[in-house]
């Protein structure tokens, strides 16, 4: 435990001290750029004959707006002349001032050319702002991975990389810090590059799994640091020839060196990552894999076409600066979203939709200031300084006002572009729970609540688990998807004396797997190589009556917290459904037989009778009772005769259709309806449920005997047309307690149908075989 904190000290000091330098470095870009500005006249001078030639001008800035053009040689600065480029930057720093105007002498075409300078131009602030949305979302990343570095290598080898791309981003651009200062500016960045690939290539062969190759030969994970570190070697040791050897050829080597690495550096990591994807054992890892493949291809396409193509050269540097800075913040965006929809990182946070709302807005409105601050000297220079000046103050202020609008509308906007799937969701599960609440078969609620939901979330499966409210009973219910095995191992960890069920009784919250195993180890791993994902507890009134356990999405997204909130509201109108479905089948069912208690089958043998009246359809009634049933009762027992009670109502319901209604009518007797049925089809019925009721077996509770069970029917069907479906009612129950009594005193284990002359004359019965 001491270790765990230490490590944790440990990472946090290291951290900060990292955030201290970035921040440090960010000030001195910050610094300068500002005084870079001061001084800026907006001219690139080439170095490659000894002289000060133009090589080009920035449009709108002071060398333009004094006549420069591209192709003047400087000769002199304030009538001092310049030899070469050391003695420009001299004389420039001797003579500037801010504001003042600055004599320079230019030959152009065979003359010479007198020019007034004033030197100084406004900071460019897209580019500090760019690099500041650069910086602030690789640390982002960094402070991201670094809550799991202890628990995954992958996060640590990201936290590395993205803090060593997000200080190279720091670094300041030099153009105020000398010869000296640009030269350790360069080795800084050429070291940090070694470092860069090696962690890189580690990462990408670890996403999503452990690449194969290097469990078969374990000396390719310290050949990447070696190899990182010959790079950050040569590079350096080029550069330094270069620079104090003043000799083209280290220049060229360096040029093609920096090329060479950079095309293999953007060959190799996406080839890797290619075959991670492709042979990734779940579309979980491969949908990680992919996303850090796409986040990486804008930059393998950059260093492609930079590398590659001539025309880049002609590409202003600014414009250039800016498609970098557009291309680097695309791997920041997919890592962010392979951590946070496919689980790239053991993550228990689930991002809300809000964060997404409100990062897009924010980004949005510092594109917006962005791009003001980009037309500003349009502004100024179409309309005026202070004219544009005012405008562009203006508008910004009405961005600031109306930012909550704004945040509002990009909130609709990504609700209806980014998340169509949360509104069919909503509406999906609001079916699902409209369809559960007419269902009158507990069973059959649960079957069709685990296959609608597995469907409308498109799961690998999913499971329902029951609890009775003395936590006697358990049912379970099980979409397809899910073996045997499988099946037994959940209901197991999820009955109601189990440490799953007790936590989830006290969270009263859907909670994941992954979270699940920071509470309860071995079980949250045990329910993961099930294969379970997501765990809901269903409540109702402060006590929880099952849990609903969804497994993984096929597509391998992670579940987002507004769909658990959706299925915490959807948790509530199913556990509704369990217990309105219970109370209704505690008043019309019976416990003991499971069979319609005497009431409900009373009013539901009136309601047939109405029933076949309207439609002159026929309608048969059976008395069923069981034969000799108190002699097994004072024998073997009330338990002995429950049982016979429960597997005789058991194969009676399951021979019997689903429109017929069978009830227990009072001890040993049974009353069936049979909607639809004349005398013959009747007649077809009691022969059946005769047969299958003898061809039970039972074992007395002394284990020495068999006990044989049979049953007496009497039947009656409806001819006449009645007028008054009680009265009628009253009839067909008359008549056929009447034909049963008969077939019991004409010797049992036989069938009767009621008419006037067989209950006189005697019972028609047909005698098993």
């Amino acid at each position: 435990m001491n270790d765990q904190k230490g490590n944790k000290l440990h990472w946090r000091l290291l951290s900060g001290m990292v955030l201290l330098l970035v921040l440090s470095l960010l000030g001195w870009s910050i610094f300068d750029e500002v005084r870079f500005a001061s001084e800026r006249i907006g001219v690139y001078i080439s170095t490659e004959d000894g002289s000060a030639g133009i090589d080009a001008v920035e449009p709108g800035l002071p060398a333009e707006q004094a006549g420069a053009r591209s192709g003047d040689i400087i000769l002199a600065i304030e009538n001092e002349p310049v030899p070469d480029v050391a003695a420009l930057s001299e004389l420039f720093e001797r003579y500037h001032r801010p504001g003042q105007p600055l004599a320079v002498t230019v030959l152009r075409e065979d003359r010479e050319v007198r020019l007034e300078i004033v030197p100084g131009t406004t900071p460019d602030l897209a580019h500090l702002l760019a690099q500041l949305v650069l910086v602030a979302a690789y640390l982002g990343l960094a402070a991201l991975a670094l809550r799991h570095q202890g628990r995954d290598l992958r996060a640590r080898l990201l936290m590395i990389f993205v803090t060593l791309v997000a200080i190279e981003m720091a670094l300041p651009a030099g153009n105020m810090l000398g010869e000296t200062g640009v030269l350790l500016i360069a080795l800084t960045w050429m070291g940090i590059t070694g470092i860069q690939i090696a962690v890189e290539l580690h990462l990408v062969s670890l996403i999503p799994e452990r690449l194969r190759l290097l469990t078969r030969h374990r000396m390719i994970v310290p050949g990447f640091y070696l190899l990182g570190a010959l790079i950050s070697f040569g590079l350096m040791a080029t550069l330094l020839f270069q620079w104090y050897g003043h000799d083209t050829i280290y220049s060229d080597l360096l040029v093609n060196l920096q090329t060479g690495i950079l095309l293999a550096w953007a060959i190799i990591v996406p080839a890797i990552l290619a075959w991670q994807a492709w042979h990734a054992n779940t579309p979980r890892g491969r949908n990680q894999a992919m996303l850090v493949l796409i986040g990486l291809l804008p930059w393998v396409i950059y260093i492609g076409v930079s590398s590659l193509w001539s025309g880049w050269l002609d590409i202003t540097p600014g414009v250039a600066t800016q498609i970098e800075n557009f291309v680097l913040l695309f791997f920041p965006a997919a890592v962010f979203v392979a951590i946070f929809r496919f689980g790239l990182f053991d993550i228990e946070q689930i991002v809300r939709r809000g964060v997404v709302y409100g990062v897009v807005a924010a980004l949005a409105l510092i594109v917006l200031y962005m791009l003001l601050t980009a037309a500003l000297p349009w502004f100024t220079q179409t309309l005026g300084e202070e004219f544009g000046l005012w405008l562009v103050t203006g508008i910004a202020i009405v961005c600031g006002i109306l930012f909550r609008p704004l945040r509002v509308a990009v909130e609709r906007l990504v609700e209806h572009g980014l998340f169509p799937e949360r509104r069919v969701l909503r509406k999906r599960l609001i079916e699902i729970a409209a369809s559960l609440s007419q269902q009158s078969n507990m069973n059959d609620l649960l079957k069709r609540l685990a296959g609608q939901t597995r469907e409308t979330l498109d799961l690998d499966w999913t499971a329902v688990v029951t609890i009775e409210q003395h936590g006697i009973e358990q049912r379970s219910a099980f979409s397809e998807g899910m073996d045997e095995r499988r099946r037994q191992n959940l209901t197991r960890l999820l009955g109601p004396d189990s440490p799953i069920f007790l936590h989830l009784s006290r969270s009263k919250r859907p909670i994941g797997i992954r979270r699940l195993k920071r509470h309860l180890a071995d079980h949250g791993l045990a329910l993961e190589r099930i294969g379970a994902e997501v765990l809901v507890p269903l409540y109702f009134q402060h006590r929880m009556v099952g849990i609903l356990c969804l497994s993984s999405k096929r597509s391998g997204e992670l579940f987002v917290r507004e769909e658990l909130e959706l299925l915490d509201l959807f948790s509530h109108q199913v556990a509704a459904s369990f217990e309105n479905l219970r109370l209704f089948q505690d008043a019309t069912y019976e416990e003991l037989t499971g069979l319609l208690r005497r009431e409900a089958v009373m009013r539901q043998l009136q309601a047939e009778c109405g029933r076949a009246m309207r439609n002159a359809h026929p309608l048969s009634v059976f008395m069923i009772d069981i034969d000799h049933f108190k002699p097994i009762n004072d024998v073997h027992g009330h338990l002995f005769g429950d049982l016979i009670l429960q597997r005789v109502a058991e194969v009676m319901h399951d021979s019997v259709r689903a429109v017929d209604s069978i009830g227990r009518y009072g001890g040993e007797e049974f009353l069936l309806i049979a909607p639809d049925t004349d005398s013959d089809g009747a007649r077809r019925l009691a022969s059946k449920l005769r047969q299958t009721v003898y061809d039970l077996e039972f074992t007395a509770p002394d284990g020495d005997s068999q006990v044989r069970v049979t049953i007496s029917i009497g039947f009656t069907t409806s001819s006449a047309l009645q007028s008054d479906p009680e009265k009628m009612a009253r009839e067909l129950l008359s008549q056929a307690d009447s034909a049963v009594y008969t077939a019991k005193h004409s010797g049992r284990n036989r069938i009767m149908e009621f008419t006037p002359s067989s209950v006189e004359a005697g019972p028609r019965n047909d005698r098993l075989r």
